[in-house]
């Protein structure tokens, strides 16, 4: 069962939807700032992308990337409410939300095709019991690395296929009513995002 996301957690899907309507009723306009703003930063490339998977689960995903040549550094937003299946204990519910960055570097061509990279976040876990209004709430530092491929799409968009391995500190036991959670603390995380080049 879902759990709806408190109205301050769908701050970042407002954002995309402002930027995609603004492409869509203005792209001239649109893609004149975006150069403006960017004019004198030659060889810099900037793009802003999202993880469908999130909103599915009632969440969000909003990531923005930067940098020039190989390299981009991508720092976003996410938040998300698995179901029970994929929590793995029906005694809990859990969803959580959290900030991150990664540095990942591009192996064969200029932000396209393959890439390795690493990352570090804040999480923050929501453990409830599905049978009374006990919840706990946990920080989590999350580390790991990245490995994917960038597919280019027409008119600057573009799909991203990765997965992410990492282990998360401070994912502690939590008890209620009795029963106890175990968070896995090691994850493998595979995601599809799709993004638009500003530049």
């Amino acid at each position: 069962m879902f759990r709806s996301v408190p109205a301050h957690r769908s701050l970042p899907f407002a954002v995309v939807a402002a930027l995609a309507a603004l492409f869509v009723t203005d792209p001239a306009g649109a893609t004149e700032s975006v150069d403006q703003a960017m004019a004198g930063a030659d060889g810099l490339r900037a793009d802003v992308e999202i993880d469908p998977t999130a909103y599915v689960f009632a969440g969000y995903s909003l990531h923005a990337g930067i940098g020039g040549g190989r390299w981009r550094v991508d720092l976003g937003a996410f938040a998300m409410d698995p179901p029970e299946a994929l929590v793995g204990n029906d005694d809990f519910d859990v969803s959580f939300n959290g900030y991150g960055a990664k540095l990942q570097y591009f192996l064969f061509e200029d932000q396209l095709g393959g890439f390795v990279g690493v990352d570090a976040g804040v999480a923050y876990a929501t453990v409830s019991a599905t049978d009374s209004d006990l919840a706990q709430r946990d920080t989590q530092l999350m580390t790991g690395v990245n490995f994917g491929w960038r597919f280019g799409l027409p008119a600057s968009f573009y799909a991203t296929t990765w997965l992410g391995l990492g282990y998360a500190f401070g994912a502690d036991d939590v008890t209620l009513g009795g029963k106890r959670f175990e968070p896995q603390r090691f994850t493998v995380f595979p995601a599809i995002h799709l993004g638009y080049q500003l530049r």
